[in-house]
């Protein structure tokens, strides 16, 4: 087999002394086992590509490998269980962990440099990545699988485009310090969690977008409801309005009516044949109903006839025991209303008072209401 061709001519020793003569393997390595895995016991440095091969089962260990010159692949193996490289420290090509459904524990504790890409993916039963000591990556660096843990404490820089995508519990919040700390991504940087298929730069968007939305939402239900508002207090000014409208056209409905009921009596024939209608007893209580002059008050009390003066010169007694100082006869008394019986003919006024130096026989008073065809008479006259 080529591992124990490599083998021997690595295991040369000088001349007794037991002392190995090269700690360099080179050629082409392909491990299928265990047994393959101890035949490089000896050696540290492989000068060529490392293969774990497809037919590989169980758990393969290199313990003593420190160095690899070229890609380490392990690739399509549907038994292996676990592969540990506890020294290995480089990796001049690309480290490649592909398609290995029964694979569940990779320990590469040492690992410092990947010389080309370092690409993990499609290993269904990998729940941890344990890369503590790496610092460098010279090309991509692709995790994708169902990962609860991802352990990068170290890294110093990826040169290439970063893709991590985890469908278990690891949180990509824990890359956050190599992210914006470290800056050790030089390119693109994406991971995505819990198969969301959204980066943590997406997961802002989205949220800043959701905020903006509901803000706008809430806008337009702040503006509907004001435009209600404002409608129903338009709407009762309009309701207002219109019942005042109407309580106005109602009356002039009612004054139009009043003012054509005397025109439609006035034009009524005279020569009508219809008899009168009978008065209603309020109408007979408002025709009784006529206004008075209010009554005087009634006349002060008279005059002692000893005390009132007289005229000397034109003294004229007309008895003996008269003991007016009058020289003429005393005057009459001017009567009030309330002594003098009135007529009841509408409206009675009273006569103006006489003259001053005209003789005046008696006070009279006339009859106000309407003689038809003659001038108003004196009540008492002859």
């Amino acid at each position: 087999m080529k591992s124990r061709h490599v083998r021997s001519i690595s295991g040369l020793l000088l001349g007794g002394t037991g002392i190995l003569a090269s700690e360099s393997c080179s050629g082409n390595v392909n491990i299928s086992s265990q047994s393959d895995a101890d035949a490089l016991k000896d050696c540290e440095t492989i000068n060529g590509p490392l293969t774990i091969s497809s037919s590989a089962s169980g758990t393969i260990s290199i313990p003593e490998v420190q160095d690899i010159k070229g890609p380490f692949t392990i690739e399509g193996s549907s038994n292996l269980n676990a592969i540990t490289a506890s020294n290995l420290e480089t990796v001049s090509g690309p480290l490649t962990i592909t398609g290995n459904g029964a694979l569940n524990s990779v320990s590469l504790s040492n690992l410092q440099n990947v010389g080309g890409e370092l690409r993990i993916q499609g290993n269904e039963g990998l729940k941890e990545v344990r890369l503590d000591d790496l610092e460098r990556v010279n090309g991509n660096l692709v995790l994708n699988g169902d990962f609860d843990r991802i352990s990068l404490g170290n890294l110093e820089n990826v040169y290439g485009q970063t893709t991590i995508q985890s469908s278990g519990s690891f949180q990509c919040s824990s890359l956050d310090k190599l992210v914006s700390d470290k800056r050790a991504f030089k390119g693109s940087y994406s991971c995505n969690e819990k198969g969301s298929g959204l980066s943590s730069g997406a997961k802002a968007g989205i949220a800043i977008g959701v905020i903006i939305g509901v803000i706008l939402v809430v806008l337009l239900i702040w503006l509907c409801i004001r435009r209600q508002k404002r409608q129903k207090r338009k709407d009762a000014v309009l309701a207002g309005l219109t019942a005042a409208g109407v309580a106005g056209a109602v009356g002039k409905d009612v004054e139009k009516a009043e003012n054509k009921v005397p025109t439609a009596v006035s034009n009524t024939s005279p020569s009508s044949h219809d008899p009168p209608s009978p008065l209603s007893d309020t109408e007979v209580v408002a025709a009784s109903s006529i206004p008075r002059k209010p009554v005087s008050p009634p006349p002060p009390a008279p005059v002692p006839a000893a005390l009132v003066p007289g005229d000397r010169s034109s003294r004229v007694v007309s008895s003996s025991d008269d003991p007016s100082l009058f020289l003429r006869p005393m005057p009459r008394r001017r009567p009030s209303e309330s002594e003098v019986p009135m007529l009841d003919s509408e409206n009675v006024h009273e006569a103006p008072p006489p003259e001053v130096g005209r003789q005046q026989e008696g006070l009279f008073e006339l009859d106000a209401g309407p003689v038809s065809g003659k001038h108003q008479q004196a009540i008492h006259h002859e």
